[in-house]
């Protein structure tokens, strides 16, 4: 039997999102989908206490009832884009019936471990969880297709968190993308098998281009699937760190980034971009895209 014929047994560790259901979703129709983890962590800051805190600041809570007011905004103009890309037959995606489903505070809790184990898949794709770590790590080594992850940003360019919103606030749209690349116990920074870019108009917002970015990454990470089970993968060291976007950092994500953001879209940002394509993308290397 060739391989592409050879049931492929995929399980799933993601945060709880429309993305992440639609990848799900198409994870079942194309494989034999054998158990998801959704990452549900308990966040701290929740409480009103805490909340309060973060908002000190007159300035801090003027630009937090800003951003809130115009993200509905933003929102709603994406939202044509949105049913488009992810609304399946014009409703939204589920997680299919008869699939094992558990939630958990962090996927490297021994629990989530066991459960993978005892899946026994033949590969795991990871969007939008916390970083994997031991003991989950080492169950790579029984898996025969590994464990790979859909990190919505261009690596080696860009690795951490909201990359593609820093990049654009840097002014570099010719680095905002996506990677499936297998993990390794860094940040986004494991070998690299598929790295691809949306297209780009003028008119986007950035929720636009993030909708964009999670379906061409979903589209991707489910064709590196079939290229591992088929034995023609890419598989590329990073031939450079980038940037690290993460708090420890200096990067502290707050909504008001993409109200600044936008912004910036709205002054043209993507058109002058487009206007010296050629030149902008001389220096981005892509791997693995088609």
């Amino acid at each position: 039997m060739s391989p592409e014929n050879v049931p492929c047994r995929v399980a799933i560790l993601c945060c709880d999102g429309l993305y992440q259901r639609y990848l799900i979703q198409r994870a079942a129709a194309a494989f034999t989908l054998v158990g998801v983890v959704l990452h549900r962590p308990v966040d701290p800051g929740r409480t009103l206490a805490a909340r309060l805190r973060r908002y000190r600041s007159p300035l801090t809570l003027l630009r937090h009832l800003q951003a809130r007011y115009l993200m509905w905004g933003y929102q709603r103009q994406a939202a044509p884009l949105v049913r488009e890309l992810f609304y399946p037959d014009g409703q939204p995606p589920l997680i299919p019936g008869g699939i094992p489903v558990v939630s958990v505070a962090n996927v490297n809790d021994p629990a989530a471990v066991d459960l993978v184990r005892g899946w026994a898949p033949d590969i795991v794709l990871v969007n939008g969880t916390n970083l994997l770590r031991q003991p989950m790590l080492d169950l790579i080594p029984d898996m025969p297709l590994g464990i790979i992850n859909l990190h919505t940003g261009l690596s080696p360019y860009a690795r951490g968190g909201n990359c593609n919103l820093y990049v654009l606030l840097q002014g570099l749209p010719e680095w905002v993308g996506i990677t499936v690349h297998h993990i390794d116990p860094g940040i986004d920074s494991g070998d690299l098998i598929i790295t691809a870019r949306p297209d780009l108009e003028p008119g986007d917002n950035f929720e636009m281009i993030d909708a964009k970015t999670f379906r061409i990454g979903i589209d991707r990470l489910l064709d590196a699937v079939d290229q591992l089970r088929q034995g023609r993968a890419a598989r590329v060291r990073q031939w450079e760190e980038g940037q690290l976007f993460l708090r420890r950092t200096g990067y502290v994500y707050a909504p008001w980034q993409r109200v600044q953001v936008n912004r910036l879209l709205a002054g043209g940002l993507i058109r002058d971009y487009l206007a010296h394509q050629a030149s902008r993308d001389a220096g981005v290397r892509l791997v693995g895209n088609g």
